[in-house]
């Protein structure tokens, strides 16, 4: 580079006296670290981006997305900034039934930048309750309707609980099941209110033994005291708690050896859970997020030697406790069973261990399970509000073809 310097400065004053050259050659190097100096503070202002707030948008029941226009945010800055889209939809775009987040940075020719963001919030209108929530295809043979089942189904509304249709004492629904431990089943968990039935798990001050079995948290059962038969729908509004714990709604059937029936069936419709965690099995690692549906022929000394079961699932993009979901199924024939999410249809079993011609009783249980054990660490049940706590069921509806 002195080399450079030298050659230039020499054509230039045509000298080769090196007092000038020393002379000039400083002044050059002075000049170039002021320069560098000067730009090295040139620009270190932050542009300023403000988003708008958050937008709510209220569709259909039927609908599944909604066009939603807004204005891109501007950006000022002390020289001029770029401003880009870099999470979430377009204006005009059509937003899907949830949240999305618009995320947008303004960066200035320094390097500098800022962020903004701002949510649109996408829900969709409650279903309507003289059918059952079909979105799309709605499977209702020709020349019939459906007609809601009363006694198998409760808007929960006021602050009474229904004991003419349900059961939630474990002692009195015959079938003289408290709980899979550590989880005992217990009444005063169940609760009406707000228009809800609600089902708040907990974690004892002290353990508590019954029948010689040591239990540390409690959960509850729900189950109805009519049959439900097949052919009919089932359909449930839910949001499940926080926990470890489970939230389910299922069809649960009375088994005897002696008097029968010989068969010990189980129809769930939805089983899942409000957290996992690293000593969760490897199978479910994601029923926190899961529209889980299963059929059972248990074990029993007077049937089958082992358990036989045939299963169908939907992964889900959000957690079960994020919002309220509609869990339905339509239990269509002894071998043939279908299952809808906010009235999509999801997954069907059309090849379950037996034939479901038995009848149930609509069931609903916040349980403990070894698959996915007591997680002290980071627990909810020290921490967790009422709702963390809660499963909640805005609604259980049931219905029945008839001739239109």
């Amino acid at each position: 580079m002195i080399n450079i310097l030298y050659k230039k400065i020499m054509k230039k004053n045509m000298v080769k006296n090196k007092l000038v050259y020393a002379s000039s050659l400083f002044l050059i190097l002075l000049s170039t670290s002021c320069s560098s100096a000067e730009d090295a503070v040139a620009d270190t202002e932050i542009p300023v981006i403000n988003c708008q707030a958050n937008i709510t948008v209220t569709i259909a029941s039927t609908e599944n997305e909604a066009k939603v226009d807004y204005i891109i945010p501007k950006a000022t800055d002390n020289v001029s900034a770029m401003v880009t889209q870099t999470s979430g939809l377009t204006p005009g775009a059509m937003f899907p039934i949830g949240t999305t987040t618009n995320i947008f940075r303004a960066k200035d020719g320094a390097g500098n930048i800022a962020t903004c963001s701002f949510d649109v919030v996408v829900t969709r209108n409650a279903p309507s309750n003289n059918k059952p929530y079909f979105i799309g295809n709605d499977p209702t043979p020709s020349g019939k309707k459906w007609t809601k089942v009363g006694e198998l189904s409760d808007e929960f509304e006021g602050t009474s609980f229904d004991d003419n249709k349900w059961h939630r004492n474990p002692a009195t629904d015959g079938f003289n099941w408290i709980g899979r431990a550590p989880g005992l089943f217990e009444s005063d968990n169940v609760t009406v209110s707000d228009g809800n039935l609600n089902v708040t798990v907990e974690k004892f001050t002290s353990p508590k033994t019954v029948n010689n079995t040591v239990f540390t948290h409690g959960g509850a059962i729900i189950r109805s005291k009519v049959l439900a038969k097949p052919g009919q729908y089932y359909e449930c509004r839910m949001k499940a708690n926080k926990t470890i714990m489970s939230s389910t709604f299922w069809i649960s059937f009375k088994q005897n050896c002696n008097t029968g029936p010989v068969r010990k069936l189980e129809l769930d419709i939805q089983e899942c859970v409000g957290r996992v965690h690293s000593g969760t099995e490897a199978w479910a690692n994601n029923w926190d997020q899961i529209f889980a549906s299963n059929t059972w022929r248990h074990k029993q000394t007077c049937d089958v030697a082992t358990s036989l079961q045939s299963p169908g699932k939907t992964a889900l993009t959000e957690k079960n406790n994020s919002r309220f979901f509609v869990y339905g199924c339509w239990w269509k024939s002894p071998t043939e069973i279908l299952f809808y999410l906010d009235g999509k249809f999801t997954h069907s079993i059309t090849n379950p261990p037996a034939d479901f011609d038995l009848e149930g009783y609509i069931t609903m249980a916040m349980e403990t399970y070894d698959w996915n054990p007591v997680d002290e660490a980071g627990s909810v049940f020290t921490s967790g509000s009422f709702d963390d706590l809660t499963t909640k069921y805005d609604w259980v509806r049931t219905w029945k073809l008839e001739n239109q």
